[in-house]
């Protein structure tokens, strides 16, 4: 879904009769380009703000991008950290479009300007989606630690004047959840194309930071009859979208109904799913086609089984999932 990031739709996984292992390559890469990030948000899964060790470098880059067309694979999301601080966010961008491939990026907004708002727009991404956990700048700037929330507003008028498929994620805690239906009503003023949220991630800084986020069982009742609503409210006016299940049931999902999709992470290691530490192989020494091999026989594999279980009876092990463990 979502800020806690790169949850999928329904619209962008296989969830259909098919199953995943019935695909010769994936139908959907979520790469988080890069580590490092202008803000220390408090529920960033990724724990982003540095650069990660031994990130890919330019050929390498070049090589996964090439090998991305080469598998006739549809759709790529790409996010960070942030994304937009990589050098060769542009030219990856432009790579990507010119192959036909569809693309959306996930940005915090910050370094969207009148000029990028214009080239995003030339080059036609699916969607360019903007992380916006407040109506006010109190809350906004308590969850996105060194934001700035007019910035963030600007660079969503900016995508929407150029005619920019903009959509907002929002990420609900206990001090912003009440806002839900004055974000959406923001959102549709703004002419936003899509309103995306639902229940926080505990992966990352939102695990530890899980007492002072996590909403109580009566505000999330709340909030998803505020989406109801807006939703009957705006219908074929304004996308509005909202996972309903925490992570702890998708991964009960997943456990037996993986999606046919790959999480790339800055230095290459590619990871079964974003709650999970286990990680199938590097870009490094495997190709994409060989990755999407190894990816379909790690879920049935007894470590990824059984740890998968045991997260589902004790949240408190999501803490792991970015301590990679090779399977």
């Amino acid at each position: 879904m979502i800020e806690n990031k790169l949850r999928p739709t329904k619209e962008e996984i296989n969830l259909t009769g098919f199953n995943f292992e019935d695909y010769d390559a994936p139908l959907f890469i979520a790469w988080q380009l890069n580590s490092i990030c202008n803000l220390e948000c408090l529920h960033c899964c990724e724990e982003a703000g540095h650069t990660m060790e031994n990130e890919l470098n330019k050929e390498e880059v070049k090589d996964f991008c090439n090998q991305i067309a080469a598998l006739n694979i549809p759709y790529v999301a790409i996010s960070g950290g942030e994304p937009m601080l990589h050098p060769d966010f542009f030219e990856i961008c432009e790579f990507f479009r010119k192959n036909n491939i569809s693309l959306k990026v996930e940005t915090n907004g910050h370094f969207i300007g009148p000029e990028e708002a214009r080239r995003f727009a030339e080059l036609g991404f699916r969607s360019v989606q903007i992380s916006v956990d407040g109506r006010t700048p109190q809350t906004f700037e308590t969850m996105r630690v060194n934001g700035d929330y007019e910035k963030t507003l600007n660079a969503c008028r900016l995508l929407v004047d150029a005619g920019v498929n903009t959509e907002i994620v929002f990420v609900p805690t206990k001090f912003n959840i009440h806002e839900t239906g004055d974000m959406i009503e923001m959102a549709y003023e703004m002419g936003i194309y899509g309103f995306y949220t639902g229940k926080i991630m505990r992966i990352g800084r939102a695990a530890q930071n899980w007492d002072k986020l996590n909403p109580s069982q009566a505000e999330y009742e709340a909030f998803f009859k505020v989406l109801q609503e807006k939703q009957l409210k705006y219908e074929g006016k304004m996308k509005i979208y909202y996972y309903p299940y925490d992570v702890i049931e998708e991964l009960r999902y997943r456990l037996h109904h993986p999606a046919a999709s790959l999480l790339v992470i800055p230095n290459g290691n590619v990871k079964l799913i974003g709650p999970l530490p286990f990680v199938c192989g590097n870009l490094r020494e495997n190709s994409l086609a060989e990755l999407w091999e190894k990816y379909k026989k790690a879920w049935r594999k007894p470590e990824v089984v059984e740890f998968t279980n045991r997260v589902i009876e004790n949240p408190e092990l999501l803490k792991e999932a970015n301590t990679w463990k090779q399977v």
